[in-house]
């Protein structure tokens, strides 16, 4: 059985690759942000989905089991809702340096 949950797609507005440093930084920021929101057990985590975002920081925020077993709407409302979560935290980051970063929220499986 198969974990979903709310994945944040970080990416530079240049285009350019993220450094590892970089990579760091933004990671505690997303960690800072998580906890400070309360999310529920929100551990983030790197994430690479087969390249899905190219050049982009993908972070796992929390996964959890039982999304798949929802009916189609209330799968919906899930993705609405973690959609939501993920854009909170990328607003939080983007408020502490602001411009440098776009955010793609997206749900995936873990």
């Amino acid at each position: 059985m198969s974990a979903f949950g709310p994945a944040l797609f970080v990416s530079r507005a240049d285009g350019t690759a993220i450094t590892e440093a970089e990579q760091s930084a933004i990671l505690t920021r997303i960690r800072t942000a998580t906890a400070h929101l309360g999310l529920p057990r929100a551990v983030p985590r790197v994430y690479d989905y087969d390249g899905f975002q190219p050049l982009a920081l993908g972070v796992l925020l929390y996964s959890e089991y039982g999304y798949q077993h929802m009916p189609a709407e209330v799968r919906e409302d899930q993705d609405q809702a973690w959609a939501d979560q993920s854009r909170l935290v990328g607003a939080a980051v983007d408020s502490q340096i602001p411009g440098v970063y776009r955010f793609t929220a997206s749900t995936v499986e873990d």
